[in-house]
């Protein structure tokens, strides 16, 4: 192999690797924003179709970005947001599609996760 060649390899995967984290960076970003949303529609909307949607959507949301963390290598950075992810999605359950509306609980979640979507957007 020349060093042609390799340089070539070695470019051609480092700008997969890039597009690949930038394309993770905007899922999480885009599964944050949803959320947010989501937890808005159970804390304000009068529909309760509206707001089972919003339910089932904010369960799936919060399950798929605890499934992105990495706990075995991540450190307490990531075993916090795991934690105040399960927070939200005991909040959620807890609070059922009928107890949501105006629940100061979930106003709390939606506080964090929209900080969260902050902070992860200025990165």
């Amino acid at each position: 192999m020349s060093n042609v060649t390799a340089i070539d390899a070695y470019s051609k995967n480092k700008i997969e690797t890039l597009s690949q984290l930038q394309v993770g960076h905007q899922v999480v970003g885009a599964a944050l924003s949803q959320l947010k949303t989501n937890l808005h529609i159970l804390f304000s909307s009068d529909n309760r179709k509206t707001r089972i949607k919003a339910f089932e959507h904010a369960l799936l949301t919060i399950y798929f970005l605890q499934k992105g963390l990495d706990l075995s290598k991540g450190g307490d950075l990531e075993k916090k947001l795991f934690q105040l992810y399960e927070f939200c999605r005991l909040t959620v359950v807890k609070n059922d599609v009928d107890k949501c509306i105006g629940s100061a609980e979930i106003k709390s979640c939606q506080n964090f996760i929209s900080e969260i979507n902050g902070a992860w957007a200025a990165i």
